[in-house]
């Protein structure tokens, strides 16, 4: 008996198949530049790493009811915002992408709402790093924000942003 049923499904498929046509030379052209399109995409695929978001506040920022980042690109902005986190002061396991490897030029969008007051965007630099690790969004005096990845946390004496800073350290090239 399965051998009948799979015998009447091999000739069903069969039966299925058509022949494809010749392209005609338009069809061809349009699958040709599809096919480079493809590939140019491909070979700019930066391979990233998912990580966790944190936040904190240098000096006297208040409290920062919201933020959120857009994912970085290099040389531009995404236009994408993810990691949206509730406040500072914890950690937001929000899946979000770092290029494994950092390259100047990174840059990103952060928006903010400290209390009280509007939402604030500013693009900023992702400051260089050697080891993928976690996203920390750093917010100073004067609505200035810096955005650093590392493998220790921001209240970690070896964090690239000590917790003492209050002028945030200037954006990289």
């Amino acid at each position: 008996m399965r051998f009948f049923l799979l015998l009447g499904l091999g000739a069903l498929c069969i039966s299925c198949a058509q022949p494809q046509a010749p392209q005609s030379p338009s069809e061809a052209a349009w699958q040709k530049k599809i096919k480079a399109l493809v590939d140019e995409q491909e070979a700019q695929r930066v391979p990233v790493s998912y990580v966790s978001m944190g936040c904190t506040g240098h000096g006297n920022v208040g409290y920062i009811h919201s933020y959120a980042v857009q994912e970085p690109i290099y040389g531009q902005v995404s236009r994408r915002m993810v990691g949206y986190g509730l406040n500072c002061g914890g950690t937001v396991a929000a899946g979000y992408p770092v290029p494994d490897t950092w390259t100047p030029g990174m840059k990103v969008k952060v928006r903010w709402k400290p209390d009280g007051r509007e939402w604030i965007e500013k693009t900023t630099a992702i400051l260089p790093y050697s080891q993928v690790g976690m996203v920390y969004v750093h917010f100073f005096p004067n609505d200035e924000v810096r955005v650093v990845v590392s493998t220790v946390g921001a209240l970690h004496p070896d964090h690239p942003l000590p917790q003492s800073l209050i002028v945030p350290p200037p954006e990289p090239d």
